[in-house]
């Protein structure tokens, strides 16, 4: 049998997509493919809609076509354009739909962790305008990249921290990264840590929780039974913690059953090989 993929997974690709399009243009290009990508992605939600033109190719892939139950957050901000910005927002949402797509932003190799973290900012601001709907995805951006060079995640943690008191309304996201670090070296139980870490439904505790589930797990397998085994939104929190582990450890300990049973593995290797052309990895010397 396939593993059919989640909505989370889906809009992460579109953003890859609307990434990959956007790359050698400005900040605002990318923004802008980025934000058509999600009216891509609308369009093979229900009913479709009529008329659109398609700006990518993904979307017309019938693999892409399940209905897997998106938040109404990334919906009806979507269907009304996915305009919202940090500074001129569509909804007061803090929905963790922001963030559970926001990965892909920090694997552009010639950003910044900053320029990382405000385009992870602005492309979760689209759809949502609470501040830690958008910031959780800003930190997730920032924390991929840091990965990706070969930080430690407590150190990227550490360092993303910062970026989050620079935004007076910064304090829930940075109180849920705090927490994570207090609680990963405690000798509670990892289901009452995650407890208290909330349920994911928001976005500052959908990255919390995949943090925790990352720095807490000795092996990917692992990372993804400590942070879907909640009440919560399980399937947002174990995305955000595979992204979190894969980024941190490289895709040699990613199980290669599993990957082969994805439905939409087809569609993903073609982006990703896309990708690498116009954003070569940094060579390891």
């Amino acid at each position: 049998g396939q593993f059919v993929v989640s909505d989370d997974t889906q809009m992460t690709l579109f953003t890859l997509e609307g990434l990959i399009r956007g790359l050698g243009g400005t900040d605002e290009t990318i923004l802008e493919e980025i934000r058509l990508a999600y009216i891509d992605w609308l369009s093979t939600q229900s009913p479709p809609e009529i008329g659109w033109q398609s700006r990518g190719k993904i979307c017309n892939d019938k693999r892409l076509w399940f209905l897997q139950a998106p938040g109404n957050t990334c919906l009806s901000a979507t269907r009304a354009g996915a305009h919202g910005t940090p500074t001129k927002r569509i909804n007061d949402s803090k929905g963790c739909g922001g963030v559970m797509r926001s990965a892909p932003l920090g694997l552009v190799t010639s950003w910044s962790e900053r320029e990382a973290f405000d385009m992870g900012c602005r492309i979760a601001a689209m759809t949502h305008g609470h501040a830690s709907g958008y910031l959780s995805a800003g930190a997730l951006s920032c924390l991929i990249r840091l990965l990706l060079d070969g930080m430690q995640l407590r150190d990227a943690v550490g360092r993303t921290l910062p970026l989050l008191g620079e935004s007076i309304e910064g304090e829930e996201t940075i109180a849920a990264l705090l927490k994570v670090l207090e609680l990963e070296t405690s000798e509670k139980d990892r289901t009452e840590c995650i407890a208290e870490l909330g349920e994911g439904w928001v976005g500052e505790e959908a990255l919390a929780i995949g943090v925790f589930a990352a720095l807490r797990a000795s092996s990917f397998e692992e990372t993804l039974v400590i942070a879907a085994n909640h009440d919560g939104d399980s399937d947002s929190t174990a995305s955000i913690a595979g992204q979190i582990y894969g980024a941190w450890h490289g895709d040699s300990v990613l199980p290669k059953a599993w990957i082969k049973k994805l439905d939409i593995l087809e569609i993903l290797e073609n982006l990703v090989a896309e990708f690498l052309i116009s954003n070569p990895p940094p060579s390891t010397t």
